[in-house]
């Protein structure tokens, strides 16, 4: 399941496991050390199932990566000042 939004969590409130998966967990930048570890952490039993807009980091190769769901692709571009432009697989933001 994609990421549900924000939340306003306030003292008192009971977390449950849903709220950590659907707002933490789906909402983060996850960072593996190998694409083949990433792979591996989908689909099982008892493992998350992947979701359009997830990112993850990739130690071995320093790179960046979103399900566009259907496969992990890259993210390229440039910084501030260096491009104006965000590459999300086929998909070019100015």
């Amino acid at each position: 399941m994609a990421g549900a939004g924000s939340k306003l969590f306030v003292s008192g409130d009971v977390l449950t496991a849903a709220q950590v998966n659907t707002y933490l967990m789906d909402q983060t930048i996850m960072r593996f050390a190998t694409t083949s570890a990433r792979d591996a952490a989908f689909g099982g039993a008892g493992e998350a199932t992947l979701a359009e807009g997830m990112f993850a980091y990739i130690d071995a190769d320093d790179t960046l990566y979103f399900y566009d769901g259907s496969v992990w692709a890259e993210v390229s571009g440039g910084v501030a000042g260096d491009s104006d432009q965000l590459v999300l697989g086929s998909q070019i933001f100015s």
